[in-house]
């Protein structure tokens, strides 16, 4: 059977670091979860399991796409947030800025792995980490132009 990552693994990443800024013990509070439960559960100690109705609260809550961008790359996608309209330039040149970027690490990394014509498991998920990445970004500037000139034309 393939190996799939572990969204539990992921969702602990996620409550350790969120990005919302909260801690764990304040996530799980906001959860209604004891904070030893969800640590436990998100780090796959025995007995204790993620329920799969947990991963959209801890998303939201902080403030994280990673489950989603994890799910969509297993499954050959790409997951995009839509972006709000720029009402200045600024936002649409740092997300110009951050596809290209993406795109030059993108190549760089692919052609260092394929320089040998061998191309071993870890460099092959780097190469399709870098590209989804690359792909997504350059997503992104499309959605944020598309949507910055629809809010500029009425």
């Amino acid at each position: 059977m393939k190996e799939y990552p572990s969204l539990a693994a992921v969702c602990h990443q996620v409550v350790t670091n969120a990005p919302s800024g909260l801690d764990a013990a304040t996530i799980a509070e906001l959860l209604g979860k004891k904070y030893a439960t969800m640590m436990s559960e998100t780090s796959r100690q025995p007995g204790h399991k993620l329920g799969a109705d947990m991963i959209l609260p801890i998303m939201d809550i902080c403030d994280s796409d990673l489950p989603l961008t994890i799910l969509a790359r297993q499954r050959g996608g790409v997951y995009i947030p839509l972006p709000k309209a720029a009402e200045d330039p600024a936002p649409l040149m740092k997300q110009l800025a951050a596809s290209v970027k993406e795109f030059g690490e993108f190549a760089a990394e692919t052609a260092k792995d394929i320089s040998d014509g061998d191309i071993p498991k870890d460099q092959l998920d780097r190469i399709i980490k870098e590209g989804h990445e690359a792909v997504e970004a350059i997503l992104g500037m499309i959605t944020l132009a598309r949507k910055t000139h629809e809010e500029q034309y009425k």
